[in-house]
């Protein structure tokens, strides 16, 4: 299906229980992995701490907006955590 559409693959591909994987197929998902683990952490964070599951307003407008500010929020707290792990190190 994913060739049909001409969409590049990332799915992490598992290893059976006679046939080990590749190393190739190892650095393949460590990089898939990279990547998804970036952008879930940030879901994550927004979903545990700032109740962001759900979106109860009425309108699409409405809802852009709360996620605007969740985003915005979020790389706020971001900012501060980064900021203050700098400092640490620095003393």
């Amino acid at each position: 299906m994913l060739k049909e559409k001409e969409v590049i693959a990332q799915i992490c591909e598992k290893g059976c229980r006679f046939k080990k994987m590749t190393s190739e197929q190892i650095a393949c998902n460590r990089e898939k992995s990279r990547t998804r683990a970036r952008v879930e952490h940030v879901f994550g964070f927004i979903e545990n701490s700032m109740n962001g599951s759900f979106i109860r307003t009425i309108g699409i407008q409405r809802a852009r907006c709360l996620v605007g500010l969740m985003n915005l929020t979020y790389n706020m707290c971001r900012f501060v955590y980064i900021e203050r792990t700098r400092m640490t190190a620095v003393v």
